[in-house]
């Protein structure tokens, strides 16, 4: 028992990379699979929010956890987002977006970290990824599972704020990584 409490964290990040596929062709096929997606979208998300919070709780969390929670992350969002794109429910620089601002975050915390590379996250590119998570869902239950709630202007309003929390994340990043000015050498 102690060794499954030990590894629960990682058996839910490894649950959201391979239902992933799986929410994939769901999403492909809209309407008829649309509750079936809907279902592995909470399945998938949950498992987002419950993996670190086990690992935090038994004493688990490692560099390499982290990694793999990142992985099983950026699968399942590039996944789905570019799924959307290819049907053309959302345009192809979301995804890129997505995956640019995942890409500097990688190489800034990679140089930041070189000695033992690992992952380190900001608050902004948390939120970011919450954004993420947050636009699938709707997606997913705006179009896939085809209740149609919000008008497509309305989507293409949040599309527009992908490319942004994506900057802000890098942005922060970088302002990060600049020294502080004291007002005595200004």
């Amino acid at each position: 028992m102690h060794r499954l409490r030990l590894q629960a964290a990682n058996l839910l990040t490894g649950l959201r990379l391979v239902l992933t596929p799986a929410f994939i062709a769901f999403a492909w096929h809209a309407a008829p699979a649309g509750r079936g997606a809907g279902v592995l979208f909470v399945v998938i998300a949950a498992s987002d929010v419950w993996d670190g919070r086990l690992a935090r709780r038994y004493g688990s969390a490692s560099r390499t956890g982290r990694i793999f929670d990142h992985v099983a992350d950026i699968s399942f969002i590039l996944g789905a987002t570019a799924t959307y794109a290819l049907q053309s429910l959302v345009p192809w620089w979301v995804p890129a977006a997505i995956g640019g601002s995942f890409t500097f975050y990688v190489i800034d915390s990679w140089s930041l970290s070189a000695a033992a590379p690992a992952l380190i996250g900001s608050r902004v590119g948390h939120l970011a990824g919450i954004c993420n998570y947050s636009l699938i869902g709707i997606l997913v239950f705006n179009n896939t599972a085809g209740i149609h709630l919000l008008p497509p202007a309305f989507l293409n309003k949040l599309f527009w704020l992908v490319p942004l929390y994506s900057a802000a994340a890098v942005l922060a990043r970088l302002a990060a990584r600049r020294p502080a000015v004291s007002m005595e050498a200004a």
